[in-house]
């Protein structure tokens, strides 16, 4: 038994150094056809055969012919190394496979070890596997933010190899493919989507491992979410010293997330860089601007947040003026420059401070009285002077705490030739 081993490897390792003698198909011998021939299995591109081995006579293997036209011309397609090597699987030529549904012919002859063939042969027509089928139950899950996630059913054919995602603006077309999504057991897929309130239609095909696609789905539509409506009706419901109050109309969007106040200010070479000023929640519907210039011109906008992140455009915008104090400046009989202001404005401010605004030294603080003045200017010589008011909280004694201040409202004074404004 261990020298038949020894035989035996050695017969082997002769079969794997030395190339096969060539089939002589126009040569035949005494060799019996072989019995049997029939068709192992079909699959994508490939046919896989098998025979009864032929025990009669010197036979060195067996010879596949191959035919893939109507009129029976027949070529080698393959051929085996011994008696017992009875199965072939066939995917066609290395430049040019088996195609998708193709009917093909068979013939299996013996060879002996001249390369000789048998007298006689086995016979038999097999056809791959058609193209795949389109995969179905293709399904959106639609009213997403700015994204559609597909789901389908995986493809019961092994020979699936994964699935091509198309989409188009229209259900006429034309048709792109979005995605390639290999495995047939991957059947979901998420595709973004740049904009709100898109409709799109989609469509999905099944491949095989030679890219050979199926027939397209029926297509389904999808829409992306849309983004809240802008903000209405925005106005200024109240406007004191250094605060202007913003009030609009409540969104109707039930995932709102709440609302974007904008804000910029006009200043000598027209208006600045509008930035965000406030957050406002979804159940906000006013908003208490405290950094307000006097007589400052002011522009705001609105924007409405989702849950989602989504912003509506912009609301129509809203221009306001900062309050005033009515500053003026009266003087007395005895010829001291007196500043005062409206009283009504004050509210609810109870001190007012006094300062004189310099451009090169810093300010100078003058002094303080009550929110409704009037304030003496006799600390100032005669000649041009700015002066600016600021209202404030009373002071409290021993707090660390600087008391509140409204922005500053400014006057140009000239002490000597005193006048209301």
């Amino acid at each position: 038994m261990a020298l038949g081993g020894c035989q035996s490897l050695q017969q082997r390792l002769k079969q794997q150094l030395d190339p096969d003698p060539p089939v002589a198909l126009e040569k035949t011998g005494d060799l019996l056809p072989p019995a049997g021939l029939r068709v192992l299995s079909t699959g994508s591109r490939s046919i896989a055969l098998a025979w009864e081995p032929v025990l009669v006579g010197d036979v060195a293997g067996y010879a596949v012919l191959r035919s893939r036209s109507g009129g029976g011309e027949y070529a080698l397609a393959g051929r085996t190394r011994s008696r017992f090597d009875t199965i072939f699987t066939d995917h066609g030529p290395g430049d040019d496979p088996l195609g998708d549904g193709e009917t093909v012919g068979y013939r299996v002859l013996a060879i002996d070890d001249a390369g000789s063939v048998s007298n006689g042969h086995a016979h038999i027509s097999a056809t791959t596997d058609p193209r795949p089928e389109p995969p179905s139950g293709l399904h959106a899950y639609s009213n997403l933010p700015r994204k559609v996630v597909l789901g389908w059913d995986p493809a019961e054919s092994p020979d699936v190899a994964g699935y091509g995602v198309l989409r188009s603006p229209t259900l006429a077309g034309p048709w792109h493919r979005v995605a390639t999504l290999r495995g047939r057991l991957t059947t979901v897929h998420t595709d973004p989507v740049p904009g709100d309130l898109r409709v799109l239609y989609y469509r999905l095909v099944s491949f095989n491992a030679f890219d050979a696609e199926s027939e397209m789905t029926g297509p389904i539509r999808a829409v992306t979410k849309a983004e809240p409506l802008p903000p209405t009706r925005l106005q200024v419901s109240e406007r004191r010293i250094g605060r202007i109050v913003l009030a609009w109309t409540a969104n109707v969007e039930r995932d709102l997330d709440g609302y974007r106040v904008y804000r910029t200010s006009r200043g000598p070479r027209g208006w600045r860089r509008e930035r965000l000023i406030a957050s406002p929640g979804a159940h906000e519907t006013a908003f208490a601007d405290t950094a307000v210039g006097c007589a400052e011109l002011v522009r705001y906008r609105l924007r409405a947040v989702d849950s989602d992140g989504l912003q509506s455009g912009f609301s129509l915008p809203l221009e306001a003026t900062g309050e005033r104090l009515g500053l003026e400046v009266r003087v007395r009989g005895d010829g001291v420059a007196v500043l005062h202001w409206d009283p009504a404005r004050t509210q609810p401010w109870p001190r007012a401070e006094i300062s004189e605004i310099r451009s090169v030294l810093p300010d100078r603080w003058l002094g303080e009285v009550g929110g409704t003045g009037p304030f003496a200017l006799d600390k100032l010589g005669s000649g041009a002077h700015r002066v600016g008011v600021s209202l404030t909280e009373r002071r409290q004694p021993g707090a660390r705490i600087r008391p509140r201040q409204t922005p500053r409202c400014e006057l140009d004074v000239d002490i000597g030739n005193a006048s209301a404004p």
